[in-house]
């Protein structure tokens, strides 16, 4: 049994708090997805500038091994 299941045992009229603690449930959890989306989505943003840098490290490091 979780803990909202344990309250309402304990107290049949706390509906009105099992009720709010249900509601503050599912915004954290909708605010725990929406961070790992964010966090997903700036890693995928970084991958075209990884893939730039490198191109362009590789570019100076051909100059400079043909370079007197």
């Amino acid at each position: 049994m979780d803990r909202i299941g344990l309250f309402r045992a304990r107290h049949p009229d706390g509906r009105g708090a099992t009720l709010r603690l249900r509601a503050a449930r599912r915004r954290f959890e909708r605010s725990t997805l929406a961070l790992r989306k964010a966090a997903l989505d700036h890693i995928d943003a970084q991958v075209p500038v990884d893939t730039m840098l490198k191109a362009t490290l590789d570019r100076l490091a051909a100059r400079a091994c043909g370079a007197p």
